[in-house]
């Protein structure tokens, strides 16, 4: 008897190690992979306007990495870029975790991030896009899609829902301009209620097909169906948080898991199982830190440590 539909996953031809570095933006679903990966010591930079959901919004943010490089004084975050919101002084690129009490307060925090994360952009490594939602809000004095609202006035936004062929256009520029670099996209199994039952379902249709047409056209972007995992290997609710939108945490790790499957290197996996160890000996409280008993254990897990960091060539 069956009682699941299992997604079948291809691995990857070409697939990912520990020497390898990735980029992911996106939706918060792309913070829960990238926060694994770095628990797991792997090269990652996560989102660096904070998360993202829409794929303008995205599209944005590579923009801005690779304008940086290219002229890191044109393409700092200046002070007309800063909007005071409810919760402190942000920008519209920005989530709102990134509000700050001042605005100079807010530059530093952006611009330190933008700098580090074009760095790490131009580092050839890999890039992963999580596409949360097809729809924008617009600011009517701008005409900018914007990352976030920030509890702004609803009447200073227009809401509407890009196409395919929009998802499409605005994400391939940056695909074609970087055939080295393996692009892997996914939709974000996230339910966004607010936009109802079906308009959820459109606007996730509406991603599948513009990341489709990515994947028809490009040979080095690749599909992860962390969407399909969710409807139909976990469609319990019991896998869902009490919000009844976000996975719970053991639904995010199996995804992790499948994600690991898809994209690493068989023969990483030593490594990958020993990092997690080391995860574990490092997240240990200890009860009597001036204990003997404690000090050997921090002696031992400081040697896993630096045995992990020298096989995977880091200090």
């Amino acid at each position: 008897m069956k009682l699941q539909t299992p997604v079948g996953i291809k691995p990857l031809d070409r697939r990912f190690t520990y020497a390898d570095s990735m980029l992911l933006v996106g939706s918060c679903f792309a913070q829960e992979i990238g926060q694994r990966m770095a628990d797991r010591y792997f090269d990652v930079q996560v989102n660096p306007f904070g998360v993202l959901f829409n794929p303008c919004s995205i599209s944005d943010c590579l923009g801005l990495l690779e304008g940086y490089g290219i002229n890191s004084l044109g393409c700092s975050f200046i002070p007309e870029d800063v909007i005071e919101t409810p919760g402190g002084y942000c920008s519209f690129h920005h989530h709102g975790n990134f509000a700050r009490p001042t605005a100079q307060e807010f530059l530093t925090l952006a611009n330190g991030r933008l700098a580090a994360a074009s760095d790490f952009f131009y580092r050839q490594g890999w890039v992963s896009l999580t596409l949360g939602t097809a729809y924008v809000y617009r600011d009517r004095e701008t005409g900018m899609v914007v990352a976030n609202c920030h509890k702004l006035p609803s009447d200073r936004f227009e809401r509407e829902m890009i196409d395919p062929d929009q998802v499409y256009s605005t994400l391939s520029q940056y695909v074609a301009a970087n055939p080295q670099r393996q692009w892997i996209f996914t939709v974000s199994p996230v339910r966004h209620l607010s936009d109802g039952l079906h308009g959820n379902q459109l606007s996730k249709a509406n991603l599948l097909l513009g990341v489709e047409k990515l994947l028809q056209r490009y040979p080095n972007a690749h599909y992860f169906p962390a969407y399909e995992i969710m409807m139909d290997e976990l469609r319990d609710y019991r896998f869902y948080a009490d919000d009844m939108m976000h996975p719970t945490a053991q639904a995010a790790q199996y995804v992790f898991e499948r994600f690991m499957d898809f994209v690493l290197d068989e023969r990483e996996r030593p490594l990958l199982a020993e990092s997690e160890k080391v995860m574990g000996m490092m997240s240990h409280r200890q009860l009597n830190p001036g204990s003997p008993a404690a000090l050997e254990f921090e002696e031992k897990r400081m040697a896993a440590y630096g045995s992990l960091m020298e096989k995977i060539g880091r200090k």
